[in-house]
């Protein structure tokens, strides 16, 4: 017992790593957005597009992600996906033209696109229910690393070496050795179970049946609303630079200590979740105080210190880290046979409209000249959402996973 504990430990920290710098990859085209606006000459709606092309690929591929974890297991799902991730972002570090940069992007979101369902089966499998949470926050805590190498990595990186494909290549050395790491430590299910849990069903009728099953509705509706809401981050460098008057190096600052919050938050979310066993009062309590310090940040004017947008972005940040309850959520509400596929379909959905949200959200910048309307649409979904969330989400901490 003590044996799988560690290798439990094992694999959660190399899965993180994996984590890390595929948030790291996916936050690059953000995090340059300024910088690759200039060198490419393009509009706000086009980097918006580029962006998307990411995100709306990875959102699509999440629904063959979850039947994926059935045909192939969360270890081969990981192990080539990841593969495909590194072609990606070599040819993202190699490319000067918009449309390779695109298709780097493409090729990055379908490599990625798996990992996130199949690393939280994998936990689902190895630890404990009162662990679960923890573990998935602690996973999730990868992404605002990975982002904050982004954020800042990139703005110090231009600075001192003139350019940020060095930082790039950097990381893409690291995704290979990890990607040997995960080949040689990954296994899909702890020997004790093995046997039991190692069954095939019939996909197309197990899709069904999730599709059907409305306990998770609430939870979709609820995550879809946090991608939607979070556009804002996807334009955080831009946003503060255009309507706060900050510089490159000072926004860089800003989001990246936001990404700090946020993996601060993650772990937090998870930890506090497990200790008070309820998942329903941190999302309802944590989403009401982003809603009001977006609405602060959306009317406070430029020329106050730094300190004062990092703060308010920090909370927000830690705030918005809410989201890492919904997989605990999902796997608590329908049986394990309906989970891979009930969050890939919730993933999925997420990615895609907040896709599609992130060029409309530039290209409303360039229509109005400022950051307003969006930044208005954004508040307005956030109260909304805590209403409906309010009255519709049901507590799900310690349910038995009843058909």
């Amino acid at each position: 017992m003590e044996k799988q504990r560690h290798l439990a430990i094992t694999i959660l920290a190399t899965i993180c790593i994996t984590y890390f710098v595929e948030n790291f990859l996916r936050s690059a085209a953000s995090a340059l957005t300024p910088v690759l606006i200039q060198e490419l000459g393009i509009s706000r709606g086009a980097m918006g597009f580029l962006i998307t092309g990411y995100f709306l690929i990875y959102g699509i591929m999440q629904f063959p992600a979850g039947v994926l974890t059935d045909v192939l297991g969360p270890r081969k799902s990981i192990v080539w996906f990841t593969a495909l991730t590194i072609i990606g972002g070599v040819l993202f570090w190699l490319s000067y033209r918009y449309e390779l940069l695109f298709a780097a992007q493409f090729i990055m979101g379908i490599g990625t696109s798996v990992f996130y369902i199949n690393a939280i089966t994998i936990i689902g499998r190895w630890f404990p229910p009162e662990r679960k949470a923890t573990a998935v926050g602690v996973l999730s805590a990868s992404t605002g690393i990975g982002a904050f190498a982004s954020y800042m990595g990139f703005p110090l990186a231009t600075v001192m070496w003139g350019s940020w494909r060095t930082l790039y290549f950097v990381m893409l050395g690291v995704l290979v050795i990890n990607w040997v790491m995960n080949l040689l430590v990954l296994k899909d299910f702890p020997e004790t179970t093995i046997q039991t849990l190692k069954t095939r069903q019939n996909i197309l009728s197990s899709i069904k049946e999730t599709l059907m099953d409305k306990r998770l509705y609430p939870l979709i509706f609820g995550y879809i609303m946090f991608g939607l809401n979070f556009t804002l981050f996807s334009w955080a460098n831009q946003f503060l630079i255009e309507t706060k008057k900050l510089t490159y190096i000072e926004s860089g600052m800003v989001t990246s200590l936001g990404t700090i919050a946020g993996f601060i938050g993650c772990l937090a979310m998870g930890i506090l979740s497990d200790r008070i066993r309820k998942r329903r009062l941190p999302i309802i309590f944590f989403l009401g105080v982003y809603t009001l310090l977006l609405a602060g940040l959306i009317v406070i004017p430029a020329g106050y210190p730094i300190a004062t947008y990092a703060g308010i972005w920090g909370v927000m940040s830690m705030c918005g880290s809410i989201w890492v309850l919904f997989p605990s959520m999902v796997s608590e509400v329908v049986p394990p046979r309906k989970a891979s596929i009930g969050f890939g379909t919730m993933n999925g959905l997420t990615m895609i409209l907040s896709s599609l949200a992130t060029p409309i959200y530039g290209s409303l910048v360039d229509i109005t000249g400022s950051f307003f309307v969006p930044t208005i649409i954004s508040l307005g979904l956030g109260v909304f959402t805590l209403i409906i969330l309010f009255i519709f989400l049901k507590e799900s901490y310690g349910n038995a996973n009843r058909e």
